[in-house]
């Protein structure tokens, strides 16, 4: 199966909704961080655009620099209670 943009966002959106209630059954940070961080490899990894968007390098390589910053967000955010 090959994934469209809205497939992939469904996807992200559920890895990261997982990923927050994982982290409160448990109480560790760490999940929701690894969620961040596999939704940002996701979209490193096979980055795809919306229907009538300009396939072209560039948008592709701000698809990729938008997964690079979900990363980051995972790495260095941290919610303590």
């Amino acid at each position: 199966m090959k994934l469209n943009y809205k497939m992939q966002m469904i996807i992200s959106i559920v890895i990261i909704i997982l990923a927050n209630i994982i982290t409160e059954m448990f109480d560790f940070w760490i999940y929701r961080s690894l969620g961040f961080c596999v939704c940002g490899l996701l979209w490193i990894i096979h980055p795809v655009l919306p229907n009538g968007a300009e396939v072209s390098k560039r948008t592709l390589q701000w698809v990729r620099i938008a997964g690079i910053i979900l990363i980051l967000i995972g790495i260095f955010t941290r919610v303590h209670y």
